[in-house]
């Protein structure tokens, strides 16, 4: 009997062993999955798990179109309706006639049919400023430029005598003298002062502005200036 029962003891331990060895062979296996599966995990694409970003949406298209617009067609004055052309009653005046409303900071070119072509202008300043009636005395593009006589006597620094073409020339790309005293209708290199009550008197364009009215008008014609 005690050898009987040695040598079932030793089958059942060697059979115990066996389980364990088993066990243990299949908790390494599942310890070794953990990171096969966690390196999946780390190797998906980020956009996949991420929502697209606001930059990434396709931009508002009047967004679009209004930043595909150059300078000059941003800098460029939009067309005005016959109710916002003029506050003055413009219907008396023929077809050819500028009529500047010096309050509104306006110029009228009064056109055939009926129909005015405004632009904004800069006018006096307060106590510079009048109103009557010329006409266009001469016609110059890139003119040379000496101070009135009232601007002399109130600034007396001023240069006597600047070139056409020149940056710190105050008649800009062409000017259009008038026969009333030394006014002038004539561009600027500050546009920034355009629309404000700036001058001696003349009344200042756009640059732009002043070279379209330029090849519109001829010398004789008239300037009405209203307050």
């Amino acid at each position: 009997m005690r050898r009987t029962d040695r040598l079932l003891l030793v089958l059942f331990a060697s059979f115990a062993i066996a389980v364990g060895a088993g066990s243990v062979r299949a908790q390494d296996n599942e310890l070794a999955a953990v990171p096969e599966q966690t390196s999946l995990q780390e190797a998906a694409p980020a956009p996949e798990q991420t929502p697209p970003q606001r930059s990434e949406q396709s931009p508002d298209p009047a967004s679009q179109q209004k930043s595909e617009q150059t300078p000059e067609q941003a800098a460029a004055p939009k067309p005005e309706s016959p109710e916002q052309a003029a506050k003055a009653d413009l219907s008396g005046y023929s077809p050819g006639t500028i009529v500047v409303e010096t309050t509104e900071r306006k110029l009228h070119l009064m056109l055939e049919n009926g129909e005015v072509l405004t632009y904004p202008v800069g006018v006096g300043k307060r106590g510079k400023s009048w109103a009557g009636t010329g006409a266009i005395s001469g016609k110059f593009l890139r003119p040379a430029w000496s101070p009135p006589r009232r601007l002399k006597l109130e600034k007396p620094w001023t240069p006597d005598y600047i070139p056409g073409g020149s940056p710190s020339n105050p008649m800009g790309a062409a000017a259009m003298t008038l026969n009333v005293d030394q006014y002038a209708i004539h561009g600027t290199n500050d546009p920034r002062s355009i629309g404000g009550f700036v001058s001696f008197g003349c009344i200042r364009m756009h640059n732009r502005d002043i070279l379209d009215l330029y090849k519109r008008v001829k010398v004789g014609t008239k300037v009405v200036v209203l307050q």
